[in-house]
């Protein structure tokens, strides 16, 4: 069978996109392939599946989540949910977060300041799948599932061949509210052809590592995200307290992936008297900037980005520029960045002042100047950054400026070469890199290697050149981070690829290439 779309992957991309696609395109004939490397993490993907993001939050206030969410979490059952969860799963550690914000789910509307679990975005997506499954059965659009890796994709006239890493196995998608159920049927697929195809993969993962006798050890964590995050690590831990008494753990990055792991750090040496020591390796030491008001928030206002000030921009350099003269202002009257980042998020700044350029300068802009922007507004969850701080003052945690380079396993120990010379010993290797420069990438991604080889004129180290559309090219779609231009006004990612997977849909339902 020919489909004429196929959706790679099922989180948020793949979730959203199916679901614009049954609503608005119900009456039309359509042959849809849903392929999932990880059935498991339905409903959610790697990012906010139950099991995955176990011990994760949003970097983000639900202020700035997709209005749709806002909406659904206000609703009582929605709150009762949430909260009947916590109760019956213990080892989520999850009380003290629902004590804290207890009184707040109780009330009609929730405080927009509030900082969810990340999992809470799984609850809201299986109702996304369910009404995409009930409105599939009144409309033309047959939808086939399959679980498997894409390994590579091979280009021919309007027809892309999708091969597996193995095999790709068919399954259904039995779905109750409240329970859903991954069926196999055993039917066993070597590839799949498809006019288009929308690609909702997630991060890309670190830059691999030279790794010598990698398959003797368990005990490096390459990709933290796709392989289980804090809950992973936790297990891994878990098995080496029942042969060592003292753990040494080395985190390679030090950003967002080493705050999420804080909070439960913390608990294992301070609740569980584990003797756990942590070494972050880095080539720079800062990190995520609190989210934290000051006290008279209330009354700051924006001194340079005005009406005026705006419809004088011609330059991209120009809002980055105003931008930095605001957060000195800020700082000289007693205030801090993050009042000022809000306020440029909550009066739509960067959007305006992005409308104000010539294509020529927006290209500047998602080129050179959003990078910058985002170096300096990357603000996140207070309370990690808090275990982390504490963890710090205890002396468990040890800074070593450098780049690792390569990893050894010895017997029972793993050394990370640092900067090419010297050797460290840990237990336990975690890599929170962050992800590989696309310009960089060679081993990490073979089906994203396959585009790329193909394409190579539409490459930026930042992403895949793409259109407004998202359109690499009129087969392949990519609302996604991996193209470069997918979140220029810096909303929240879960609130851009919403956005962006519904513009894709619209686009394809619109043109007549597709039945």
């Amino acid at each position: 069978m020919k489909f004429d779309l196929a959706i790679l992957g099922y989180g948020v991309i793949g979730v959203e996109s199916l679901y614009a696609l049954v609503s608005e395109g119900k009456k039309r004939k359509l042959n849809v392939a849903v392929i999932e490397k990880e059935t498991k993490n339905i409903p959610g993907g790697v990012a906010y599946s139950k099991e995955s993001s176990k011990f994760g939050f949003f970097n983000n206030p639900l202020r700035l989540s997709h209005p749709f969410f806002q909406k659904w979490i206000n609703k009582k059952q929605n709150k009762n949910k949430i909260i009947n969860f916590i109760k019956k799963n213990q080892d989520y550690h999850l009380d003290e977060w629902l004590e804290n914000n207890f009184d707040n789910l109780m009330k009609k509307q929730v405080s927009k300041e509030i900082y969810f679990p990340r999992l809470v975005y799984s609850f809201y997506l299986e109702e996304k799948i369910l009404e995409t499954v009930k409105l599939s059965k009144k409309s033309k659009i047959k939808i086939f599932w399959f679980n498997g890796e894409l390994d590579k994709i091979k280009f021919e006239d309007n027809n892309l061949e999708l091969k597996p890493k193995s095999i790709f196995e068919s399954f259904d998608l039995n779905l109750r509210k409240g329970n859903s159920e991954i069926v196999k049927k055993k039917k066993y697929i070597k590839f799949l052809n498809t006019k288009k195809i929308i690609i909702g993969n997630g991060l890309l993962p670190p830059k691999k590592i030279e790794f010598s006798n990698k398959n003797s050890s368990k005990n490096y964590i390459w990709d933290f995200y796709s392989e289980g995050g804090t809950n992973n690590l936790l297990k891994k831990i878990r098995l080496l307290k029942r042969k060592r008494k003292k753990i040494l753990l080395t985190f390679i990055g030090n950003k967002a992936g080493l705050l999420e792991t804080t909070l439960q750090m913390k608990r294992l040496i301070n609740i569980q008297k584990v003797d756990l020591y942590i070494n972050v390796i880095s080539s720079k030491f800062a990190t995520l900037n609190k989210a934290e008001f000051s006290r008279n928030f209330k009354k700051f206002k924006l001194a340079y980005f005005n009406t005026k000030k705006l419809n004088k921009i011609k330059k991209a350099k120009d809002i980055l520029f105003i931008l930095k003269k605001e957060f000195l202002n800020a700082k000289s009257k007693g205030f801090n960045k993050y009042d000022v980042w809000t306020t440029v998020l909550k009066k739509n700044i960067l959007e305006k002042s992005i409308s104000k350029l010539n294509l020529k300068e927006k290209q500047k802009y998602n080129f050179s100047i959003f990078p910058k922007i985002r170096n300096i507004t990357r603000f996140t969850y207070s309370k990690p950054i808090s275990a982390k701080e504490s963890l710090e003052r205890n002396k468990k945690i040890n800074w070593i400026r450098g780049k690792a380079t390569s990893i050894k396993y010895d017997k029972k120990n793993l050394f990370i070469k640092i900067n090419g010379k010297k050797f460290i010993r840990s237990d336990l290797v975690i890599n929170v890199s962050g992800p590989v420069d696309l310009k960089q990438l060679n081993k990490e991604t073979n089906f994203i290697k396959s585009i790329k080889e193909r394409y190579i004129n539409k490459v930026d180290k930042r992403g895949f050149i793409t259109n407004k559309n998202f359109m690499l090219t009129k087969q392949i779609f990519m609302p996604g981070i991996i193209a470069y231009n997918f979140n220029p006004s810096r909303q929240t990612i879960i609130k851009a690829i919403t956005n962006n997977s519904r513009k894709v849909i619209k686009f394809i339902l619109s043109t007549s290439s597709i039945n």
